[in-house]
């Protein structure tokens, strides 16, 4: 799904979600990156009063999540923990709530992305999730790059990996959901920021790196079934076989 980037525009886009998963409620629903607030991030001067408005609006994103007609909902938030300030991942479901996941560990540090400057570098260690039939991760936007995490997450069962992205239109977004694909395989669902300097796009690929969805301007929300025992096939063909 395509989420609008500023923060005056999430409550149209929390209610669509309402209406639409209502009528077609899902398993899996992946937010973008730091869902329902402002990119503030794209400020390379730190402040406290922004940090802090982003982190108590994230603090009540279950009130939005819990209207959602979805078994499992990925995204990330602002947190902060012990004056460590986290993008950080989470799975919510209705009978648990907000689980909190781990905090991004690669953050750029340029014009419009001074994620270094607003948040603290997590662990490098990427594991997987195991929530009933579901074996899943979160690589979040640039984690997709620079990493090595999709082939390590597909050697241990990985079936879908959520990519909350932040980012422009450039095709490298595309060959790099692809490629985590490829790596892992598994399935890879990502979705975006629209507006301003983000470029929307979101789409579903399949573990050999088929584009099965899109999203676009005119239905920035899109669902698919797939056969998770697509991606515990694929685990046993190339170039997952190939040995390490």
């Amino acid at each position: 799904m395509n989420f609008p980037d500023r923060r005056d525009g999430a409550t149209a886009m929390w209610s669509r979600l309402e209406r639409e998963l209502a009528k077609a409620p899902v398993d899996l629903l992946v937010l973008p990156e730091l869902a329902g607030v402002d990119s503030f991030w794209e400020s390379p001067l730190f402040s406290e009063v922004v940090w802090r408005q982003a982190v108590a609006t994230h603090a009540k994103i279950s009130d939005e999540l819990k209207r959602l007609t979805a078994k499992r909902i990925l995204g990330t938030r602002a947190v902060e923990v012990d004056t460590r300030r986290w993008n950080e991942t989470f799975l919510w479901k209705p009978e648990s709530g907000l689980v909190r996941g781990r905090p991004k560990a690669w953050l750029p540090q340029q014009e419009r992305g001074w994620e270094a400057t607003w948040f603290d570098r997590g662990p490098q260690n990427v594991l997987p999730v195991r929530d009933d039939n579901l074996c899943f991760a979160e690589l979040v936007c640039t984690e997709l790059m620079v990493s090595t995490a999709a082939r390590r997450l597909g050697q241990a069962g990985v079936q879908l990996i959520a990519a909350p992205r932040a980012t422009g239109g450039h095709p490298r977004w595309e060959v790099a959901t692809r490629m985590a694909a490829i790596a892992a395989g598994a399935f890879v669902v990502t979705a975006n920021r629209r507006g301003g300097s983000f470029a929307g796009g979101s789409w579903i690929v399949a573990p050999d790196g088929d584009i099965l969805a899109h999203t676009s301007e005119d239905n920035p929300i899109i669902s698919l079934e797939v056969d998770l025992a697509a991606a515990d096939a694929a685990k046993q063909t190339y170039p997952r076989n190939v040995r390490d």
